[in-house]
């Protein structure tokens, strides 16, 4: 199957070293503890997350994206970002919080 056949299904799948880039020290401590709790929950467990902690987590999805090269892990979270923002569109608004607005949110998506 060719790549751009993917689902996002397919793709979360993976399994998803974050030890290995906390070791590494491209994720912290603190965004692997978010990623362990947030990672192959169920729907009703990820919505409370993020209504609980919502721009830490997208904090850490848009440091992965802009920190992290290897393909497969870029298109893990845009992935999990994708199923975010169809559950609850209004969660765009998670990208606008200050703690994340601090950063240019946008600019690992353009590249």
């Amino acid at each position: 199957m060719a790549r751009a056949e993917l689902t996002t299904e397919q793709v979360l799948k993976r399994d998803i070293p974050w030890e290995t880039y906390m070791t590494t020290k491209l994720i912290s401590g603190t965004g692997l503890q978010l990623l362990r709790r947030y990672d192959n929950r169920a729907e009703s467990v990820r919505a409370q997350l993020l209504d609980d902690d919502g721009p830490a987590y997208v904090q850490v999805f848009v440091s992965i994206l802009r920190d992290i090269l290897k393909e497969e892990t870029v298109e893990y979270v845009l992935a999990l970002i994708d199923e975010m923002l169809i559950a609850n569109p209004k969660r765009a608004r998670l990208f606008h919080d200050k703690s994340v607005a601090s950063e240019d949110a946008y600019e690992p998506f353009l590249s």
